[in-house]
């Protein structure tokens, strides 16, 4: 299965091309920007299974004005929970990304990024680019800047959130100015052994996201991760009656058409044989899975042994959201393990 062969960029050898996407752990608490230990657990345990790469959940850039209980890597306090998780993944052939991003209620939540002021959104920049050096320091492989799901770097993208009048707004250049800006800073001191990665989040509109794809390129990002974003026009995403994916899996897909660069493709694949599907076709780099890793910590091990494996049982309402123990599934594997 093409799924389980090895796979590189720059120096960076991943064992496979599965990854595990970040995902927030509800419920499981950070104290000051550190991860308690359920939640390195979490990490850790799952790291031992052997995917090709751990990303982490959105980890805070800033210590300002952090969420409560969010984890963070705006410390050198932060480096040594990120080291006992990266060692993990290092252990088990895993690969292990810091997911930065600046807190924000996000744009479906009525927060904005226009009134901010050009030097507060400069602090932000030097923010990001000294958050990937913690990471970096710490014995991550690479990061992952947020620019996805309407949050920050997404709303500056994006032409219904961004509205405004200077060098960070005025139409699609003004909009990747700030990531573009935090690419470079962290491109002065990342190595061929540092990957600069970066969750895109799509607009629904091909030639638009296309473009940004384009400029991510340009700017010197080595993986993109495409993802859902604020959307103009969500049915331009249909996938192709002949492929068994979803709108966001589909827009993954038309990525790695605009770019050299690869692509990560993300979202329902369920089992390990659907990614497969995709990556057979040549359509993108890697998969990454959300759900299955948390209704079954050992979805790899058991995905070896039978692509076919889907634990998670597609629930109306996830648990995860509240309490990942009571998760039916996880609650009845439990009960076949006792």
């Amino acid at each position: 299965m093409k799924i389980l062969s090895p796979f590189k960029i720059k120096n960076v050898l991943f064992s496979n091309r599965v990854v595990m996407a970040p995902m927030v752990v509800f419920g499981m608490q950070s104290v000051d920007g550190v991860m308690g230990k359920p939640l390195i657990d979490h990490y850790v345990k799952r790291a031992e299974t052997g995917m090709g790469l751990v990303i982490s959940q959105a980890l805070s850039v800033t210590g300002r004005t952090p969420p409560p209980n969010m984890a963070g890597a705006y410390s050198p306090e932060h480096a040594d929970y990120l080291s006992r998780i990266a060692a993990a993944c290092h252990a088990n052939g895993a690969r292990f990304f810091a997911q930065l991003a600046y807190p924000t209620v996000g744009h479906r939540g009525g927060d904005s990024i226009n009134s901010l002021l050009p030097d507060e959104i400069k602090t932000v920049e030097a923010e990001y680019i000294q958050a990937a050096k913690i990471a970096m320091d710490a014995g991550c492989d690479g990061i992952e800047l947020h620019g996805a799901h309407t949050y920050f770097l997404n709303m500056f993208t994006s032409r219904v959130a961004n509205q405004r009048a200077d060098e960070y707004g005025h139409g699609h250049e003004g909009g990747m100015r700030l990531s573009g800006n935090i690419i470079a800073g962290i491109r002065e001191f990342a190595d061929e052994n540092f990957i600069v990665g970066y969750r895109m989040g799509v607009c629904g509109r091909h030639e638009a996201d296309a473009l940004s794809a384009k400029a991510l390129e340009a700017a010197g990002v080595d993986l993109l991760h495409i993802s859902s974003g604020v959307m103009e026009d969500e049915a331009d995403l249909n996938p192709p009656v002949n492929l068994d994916c979803s709108h966001t899996a589909w827009a993954g897909c038309r990525a790695q058409r605009a770019v050299s660069i690869p692509v990560i493709a993300v979202e329902d694949f369920r089992s390990l044989d659907r990614g497969n599907n995709i990556l057979e076709r040549g359509l993108c780099a890697m998969i990454a899975y959300g759900k299955p890793f948390l209704a079954d910590w050992r979805f790899m091990e058991k995905s070896r042994e039978d692509p076919a494996y889907q634990p998670c049982l597609r629930c109306r309402v996830c648990q995860w959201h509240t309490d990942g123990q009571k998760c039916p599934a996880v609650l009845l594997r439990e009960q076949k393990e006792i």
